[in-house]
């Protein structure tokens, strides 16, 4: 998957669609929709350029639901939005750049801090894990997760695995640090 970088902007917290949708001047410009202590949407500006105003479900209670984060000033939002409409586009949030989606190879955002891997490395001690799972049991970012995940790949203390129905999973590598006596 190719990523073609740029940036995105949170304008502001309010608590009415239409206070969020008044921020949204520029592609890529955001908002959240908070009440109380409930974040329910992220209102956006298509970040293509395309003009539509993109209404992301943050909540729960409402269905299928993105999770949004704030590390360090920055905001990433899980999983990417995946438009099959309108201009058809597919990007990933993260830490503050707008990564686009393509066939080929993955790019990471500017300025990345990724979780430790001996935190991941103790946790799949227990047994295989998705980086979702992951990434909830450390408190972290799940593209922070899974790009550490595949780096502990690429060092060979790490394999990939995939099955139906199940996704994607990591366990550690047969005879590798986690399985030395």
């Amino acid at each position: 998957m190719t990523m073609r970088a740029s940036r995105y902007s949170i304008r502001g917290i309010v608590e009415r669609h239409s206070e969020a949708a008044a921020l949204l001047a520029n592609a890529g410009d955001c908002a959240i929709v908070k009440r109380g202590d409930t974040q329910r949407q992220l209102v956006m500006r298509c970040p293509d350029g395309c003009g539509e105003t993109l209404s992301v479900n943050l909540d729960a209670r409402s269905g299928k639901a993105w999770r949004i984060y704030e590390r360090r000033g920055r905001w990433s939002l899980f999983p990417s939005i995946d438009r099959p409409t309108g201009c058809k586009s597919h990007f990933i949030l993260w830490h503050g750049q707008v990564l686009w989606c393509d066939l080929g190879h993955d790019e990471e955002p500017q300025e990345l801090v990724l979780t430790e891997p001996d935190r991941i490395l103790s946790l799949l001690a227990a047994g295989p894990a998705d980086y979702v799972r992951l990434a909830d049991q450390l408190d972290e970012i799940p593209w922070d997760v899974l790009t550490a995940c595949r780096r502990l790949v690429r060092t060979g203390r790490l394999v990939e695995s995939e099955r139906p129905n199940y996704g994607i999973f990591w366990i550690p590598k047969p005879g590798g640090p986690l399985n030395r006596s």
